[in-house]
């Protein structure tokens, strides 16, 4: 598998990580994540100019129609920046599921609204009794004349006090733990019924949780169809794992420039500490792991982008990536020491979305067990 970028996507990479660089250096971040929206419209504003919001859609949904890799590309980028911010659900989560679930009707009505900014989507599957695996999804739909009521619980839903459509994992039959039953309705954020609670949480990005009680949606509101979402869900859980790895490599990558440069001028014993050999393989090691989780990351994401079977490396990608970025983590930690923890430097941005990152999308241990299975 050849690993170097087209010359469109080093321009990608380049544009997007000037960009970010410039407009959001981490000054900003540290406006975001102290605001009680997390989100600034200006910064969404010149993303959506740029393409980035419609950068995987078609071109007559107002998109760039890139690939899977290319967003890969971008996601990295934005780890790198350590950004909070919508992009993830609202393209990954959001978009991405309409356009390869969704009929032409909703595709042409939210589409080209999310490829111009004007509108924000967010996905809401984990419950309180359930959080990667979909089968056990309790939250009921019921038949109400030509339509549904929704009613349940859904947790850690990602901007969800920003979003216009929530995409909303439900239970229309059957019961928890069955693979058929489950049905994906687009859910106005705004409807009668719908309370958004902010939740808090280490990586300083919104999190809400979403009660639905009662809420009416219309049968043309259904993602795919009618007791058949575990497809529609498992197909976005993919996609969206292997993007975030990108984004969590991305990050790690900067954990260990930041932290080489500080072993350059840290200096102990009238000596830079980076001298000192047991600093080296410290380093050592964890340019080992970001290259191999940069390795299978892209392998999955390529694998995913070809159509082919993912299965087994996406497994491998969010496993070993969440290893790896929590062992540079902690690395860039212990060779900072006291400091590493002062929010006055940029490492504790990394640290913390690395912890928080581990544990969306599927843990280490759902992923190994996935793989136990393949193996």
């Amino acid at each position: 598998m050849d690993f170097s970028l087209t010359e469109e996507q080093q321009l990608l990479k380049n544009s997007a990580r000037d960009f970010l660089n410039t407009e959001c250096p981490k000054s900003v971040v540290r406006e975001l994540e102290a605001s009680e929206s997390g989100h600034s419209p200006e910064l969404w504003r010149k993303m959506s100019e740029l393409g980035w919001m419609g950068l995987p859609l078609p071109e007559q949904y107002g998109g760039a129609e890139f690939s899977l890799l290319d967003l890969a590309i971008l996601f990295e980028e934005i780890g790198r920046a350590a950004m909070p911010s919508p992009m993830f659900n609202n393209v990954v989560q959001g978009a991405l599921p309409i356009l390869d679930w969704g009929t032409e009707a909703q595709k042409s009505s939210l589409l080209p609204k999310v490829a111009s900014g004007e509108m924000i989507l967010t996905f809401a599957m984990a419950e309180p009794q359930v959080n990667y695996d979909a089968r056990f999804v309790a939250t009921k739909a019921t038949l109400q004349g030509d339509g549904y009521s929704l009613s349940g619980t859904k947790l850690f839903v990602s901007y969800a006090h920003i979003s216009d459509k929530i995409l909303t994992v439900t239970r229309t039959s059957g019961s928890p733990g069955d693979e058929k039953g489950l049905t994906v309705f687009i859910v106005d954020a705004k409807a009668s019924g719908v309370t958004v609670t902010q939740l808090e949480n280490i990586a300083a990005d919104k999190i809400s949780e979403v009660v639905l009680d009662g809420v009416s949606v219309s049968s043309s509101d259904v993602l795919g169809k009618v007791d058949e979402g575990l497809a529609v869900v498992q197909s976005m859980l993919a996609k969206a794992a292997a993007i975030r790895c990108a984004e969590m490599v991305g990050g790690a990558q900067v954990e260990i420039e930041i932290t080489a440069d500080y072993t350059k001028t840290r200096h102990q014993f009238d000596r830079p500490i980076g001298t000192f050999q047991a600093v080296q393989h410290k380093l050592a090691d964890m340019f080992i792991d970001v290259n191999g989780a940069r390795w299978v990351t892209y392998q999955a994401i390529w694998r995913l982008t070809e159509g082919l079977s993912a299965e087994r490396e996406l497994a491998i990608a969010k496993a070993f990536t969440d290893i790896a970025s929590q062992r540079i983590a902690l690395g860039a930690q212990q060779l900072h020491a006291g400091i590493g923890f002062d929010k006055d430097y940029d490492i504790h941005f990394y640290y913390r979305r690395q912890k928080a990152f581990d544990l969306r999308l599927g843990t280490t241990a759902v992923h190994l067990a996935t793989l136990a299975d393949q193996i």
